[in-house]
């Protein structure tokens, strides 16, 4: 059986890598390699699924292949490598050695042997934690490397995923859009691509099917529309090519590097100490034993050194970047339910601090479903039934010339689903989508007319002319149509077409009434567009704009767009939240107001004002008016981006909504950029952070949640990671120095490791977010990672702790009348009853110390919301059997002996009496506020930073503001 195509992957890629139009003509032209392709220009491909499997198998499938995944066993080696793991291992196995040749006790290589299966244990849980996270954060790529692309397939525009494109397709590319795949231009209108982020050239290049037809993958259309011709994908595109050169660094996070650096230092503290112990343990025995020494005594100062080693081990917080990635990690993945796509990790954070946000009025806060609901024409104004009414009471020239103005002067396509019950899809601009659905319930197809009235010129909207237009030959010449801002296009008409269908001069009498009708519908919340045309000469060549003035004013339609009912209330919550929420809107003044008023952004008091007002204030005059700015309406791009920057000025965490090509550099600007999932251009989403897949308002406010979810759950386990460090080295420093040896054996020192780097990690990173969360002030662009209460609650606790620790450790034998023939060398003590509670207390100290470290805040119950986390429970539970089996099973290799009902008992109860601590030191000790210790002349303990932004905050709300 022959090969289904006349032409390979290597012919094709041939004619990519050359890009000349020559090398082209070999090939027979685009018309031999589309009859190669076995593909139509007009219709596009007519393939059923089999076909376009058969292409997939043929040419190569859309998508780029990642780099392999590493192995659980290829992690495992790699946690083996760190140097810390590799000591540690290198002493148990000597003292394995030493114990089983030297040591006079039967079982002195077992110390070893334990250490080592620790070291073990520890690695796995380390690789098993990498390996879960890399398999998530993958699954979250695949779908944030997808995008919806348009296409052309059995003569109908459809919009499938960028992975289904295939070699012979035809795509329609508009402003802004990536180029998906490697291919020839075959026709549009001035369609111009930015090919810098391929071929390094600057200036956009102009598209022409004879002389510079190429396209190429990763580049952008920066003006202009057009198609073309798919003629590589994947890997065998050009993008693809490049894609397997690079070898991209894994991204790391503000907070990450933050707490790496916080991670170095706990651990330089912690190295010191273990320094400490191992001279203090160590000169302590050379003075006992100088007398009566033996080689087998070498084996004791292996022991010291592998008790400094894992003391380092336990100092070190390895599990500070690691919580990040998991509460990373978990948040993205349940974001991505909330229909927030996460692209850039770092937006996680910073959410969690904003202060204001900007947003866009339509399909943000209004649900895009346009609707032609009134309009003026010919003199008459009409408020419903406009596809009844207009055929009635207006000649047939005039409602054909509406609807060619409306159908060629547009990018845009509807699709109706075959079932009835199911929505109209719009794509493209969903204004203009709406005046296609007034056009077929009119009773034209405006397919029909596009191909009977083909476009010579498409001039795109532009955001600074607030207008689009398009030339169409006629056969008097040709005919510019128009259509934008009702007062602008109005202001560059003279005449407009009367009840008879014939140009009437438009006076200044009819102008006001025309300015009265615009502001009549705008009140009522209704996006107003003129549509106007001029007869003009067909242009004899190129060009690229043309004289729209003395124009010709058709009609004027008001277009409604429905508030999202859920917009009032997410607005409610930013307020609760203390973010203040701003409307930017290209709309006009009147639009704006209402529908800012209607969802609860402007308030009696606050200001509304237009671009060209924005535009003529000074920076120090524009930081005056920003505090009670709440709508900028006519706003143009740049004074979108002038606001984001001002505001970042201010010292605000800014998020930015956007879905324009021109709002890239106002998303860029801002800390967090939301793009939008449905309306947003391939520009806007690429340069945002996070993209909102339902392009709802109160998406926003979920991903403010979660973001102050991560910074919260990070919190979290920094308090109980420094709270466990105080506590271990406090004991082992003091034991040390008064002569009890080791109190805590370096096996059951990495057991507590365990507990706190990973498993405690794990469910203090995973907490989910609770609407509480939104009651509190945003943190800001300087809020300390560990708060005043932070500090508060671990240093209250931990004294605590060591205080019973301390009682147990001098006194517990006379405490609980355990046996008083204990030898008091430090060798002999440690496999003691005492020394066993001592363990166990501080390990279930830590157990229930994690449940306090559930609140961050003054909250008397930290069991809230415990029993909705059932991983957190989950692990909980684990830690407490695991401890009693390490406890009643362990034996000598883990220096534990059996506890009777009574010891048990009294473990627990200390254990959970810090909990009762926690509670009272949150209801009683008011935070630290200690002025005088400072860094950098800012005090490290005290609500300084927090009082000035709280005065901040009320200087930013208005007096008059009523909720």
């Amino acid at each position: 059986m022959g090969e289904p195509f006349s032409i390979n992957n290597k012919q094709l890629r041939d004619i990519n890598e050359a890009r000349e139009v020559d090398k082209l003509s070999e090939f027979g032209g685009v018309e031999k390699i589309v009859e190669s392709l076995k593909t139509n220009l007009e219709t596009g491909l007519e393939d059923d699924q089999s076909g376009i499997s058969t292409r997939k198998s043929f040419f190569g499938a859309n998508v780029l292949q990642e780099p392999p995944s590493k192995s659980f066993i290829s992690l495992l080696l790699n946690s083996l490598r760190e140097p810390i793991l590799i000591l540690l291992g290198i002493c148990a196995v000597i003292e394995i050695i030493l114990g089983a040749t030297v040591d006079e006790s039967p079982t002195g290589w077992v110390d070893g042997l334990a250490i080592l299966i620790a070291v073990l244990l520890v690695s796995n849980v380390t690789a098993g934690t990498d390996y879960d996270k890399e398999k998530k954060f993958r699954a979250l790529n695949s779908v944030k490397n997808d995008r919806r692309v348009k296409v052309l397939r059995k003569g109908k525009q459809e919009v499938t995923s960028i992975t289904e494109i295939v070699v012979g397709d035809v795509v329609i590319l508009d402003t802004g859009d990536w180029v998906p795949a490697d291919g020839l231009y075959i026709g549009g209108n001035s369609l111009s691509v930015d090919e810098s982020s391929m071929t390094g050239e600057p200036d956009a290049i102009k598209k022409n099917p004879k002389t510079k037809p190429f396209l190429l993958s990763g580049t952008q259309a920066a003006e202009g529309n057009g198609r073309m011709l798919v003629t590589a994908v994947g890997m065998n595109s050009e993008w693809g090519i490049t894609y397997a050169k690079l070898i991209v660094p894994p991204e790391e996070t503000p907070l990450q590097e933050s707490l790496g650096d916080l991670a170095k230092k706990i651990g330089y503290a912690g190295t010191a100490v273990a320094v400490l112990v191992f001279f203090v343990l160590a000169i302590q025995f050379i003075v006992e034993k100088a007398d009566d020494w033996k080689w087998s005594y070498m084996q004791s100062f292996l022991q010291f050194f592998t008790l400094a080693i894992t003391i380092v081990v336990v100092a070190v917080p390895e599990g500070l970047p690691l919580a990040v990635t998991i509460s990373l990690a978990y948040s993205m993945k349940a974001m991505l339910k909330d229909n927030n796509l996460v692209r850039h990790l770092a937006a996680c954070e910073t959410m969690g601090g904003a202060t204001m946000i900007c947003s866009d009025k339509t399909g943000t806060l209004t649900e895009n479903r346009m609707t032609v609901t009134n309009g003026w024409f010919c003199g008459q104004y009409f408020t419903e039934n406009l596809e009844t009414e207009l055929p009635s009471k207006l000649a047939k020239e005039f409602i054909r010339n509406f609807v060619v103005s409306m159908s060629v002067n547009s990018a845009a396509f509807v699709t109706y689903p075959k079932d009835e019950t199911a929505k109209i899809q719009f794509v493209g601009s969903k204004t203009e989508c709406a005046m296609l659905v007034l056009t077929d319930k009119l009773g034209f197809d405006y397919n029909t007319i596009r191909k009977e009235e083909k476009a010579l010129y498409s001039f795109p909207f532009s955001s600074e002319k607030k207008r689009s237009s398009v030339i169409i030959r006629t056969q008097n010449g040709a005919r510019l149509h128009v259509k934008g801002a009702s007062e602008i296009i109005l202001g560059l008409c003279d005449h407009y077409l009367d009840e008879k269908n014939s140009p009437a001069a438009l006076g200044k009498d009819k102008v006001d009434e025309l300015k009265k009708i615009i502001e009549t519908m705008a009140s009522e919340g209704l996006r107003t567009l003129c549509i106007a045309y001029k007869d003009i000469k067909e242009p004899t060549e190129e060009i690229t704009s043309y004289p729209d003035d003395s124009l010709t004013l058709i009609g004027i339609v008001g277009i409604k767009d429905p508030l999202r009912p859920e917009v009032p209330d997410a607005i409610r919550q930013c307020k609760l939240a203390g973010i203040t929420v701003r409307m930017v809107t290209g709309d006009n003044k009147l639009t704006a107001s209402k529908i800012a008023a209607d969802c609860g952004i402007l308030a009696e008091g606050q200001d509304v004002m237009e671009g060209p007002d924005f535009r003529k204030l000074t920076d120090d005059e524009l930081d005056a008016a920003l505090p009670n700015l709440r709508v900028l309406a006519r706003s143009s791009p740049s004074d979108k981006h002038r606001l984001v920057t001002r505001l970042k000025h201010l010292r605000e965490v800014v998020a930015v909504t956007g879905d324009g090509t021109n709002d890239g550099p106002a998303l860029k600007a801002a800390d967090v950029g939301f793009g939008m999932g449905i309306a947003g251009t391939e520009i806007a989403k690429e340069a945002a952070d996070i993209i909102i897949m339902d392009d709802n308002f109160a998406s926003i406010v979920k991903a403010v949640m979660w973001g102050r979810c991560v910074r919260g759950n990070i919190q979290k386990f920094l308090q109980f990671q420094l709270t466990v460090n105080l506590v271990a080295l406090t004991i082992a420093l003091v034991a040390a120095a008064a002569g009890y040896g080791e109190p805590l054996k370096p096996i059951q020192f990495l057991w507590v490791n365990l507990i706190q780097d990973t498993l405690a990690a794990l469910a203090l990173a995973t907490e989910k977010p609770t609407p509480d969360l939104l009651h509190n002030p945003p943190s800001g662009r300087n809020e300390r990672l560990i708060t005043p209460l932070m500090w508060r609650n671990m240093v209250c606790v931990a004294v605590y702790q060591i205080a019973i620790l301390f009682m147990i450790l001098f006194a517990g034998d006379k405490v609980w009348n355990l046996d008083e023939n204990i030898d008091q060398k430090s060798e002999t003590r440690q496999a003691s009853v005492q020394y066993t509670m001592l363990f166990n207390t501080f390990v279930f100290f830590q157990l229930f110390n994690e449940i306090n470290c559930r609140l961050l805040n003054d909250d008397w119950n930290p069991f809230r919301g415990f029993f909705t986390n059932w991983l957190f429970v989950a692990i909980v539970v684990f830690c407490a059997i695991a401890q009693a089996i390490f406890i009643e099973f362990g034996g000598e290799a883990l220096a534990t002996k059996h506890l009777n009902a009574g010891q048990w008992f009294s473990c627990l109860g200390l254990g959970a009496s810090v909990l009762i601590v926690g509670t009272l030191v949150r209801v009683i000790v008011p935070p630290p506020t200690w002025p005088w210790l400072k860094y950098n002349n800012v005090p490290l303990f005290g609500r300084k930073y927090v009082e000035e932004k709280d005065e901040e905050m009320r200087s930013v709300e208005p007096k008059t503001e009523k909720a």
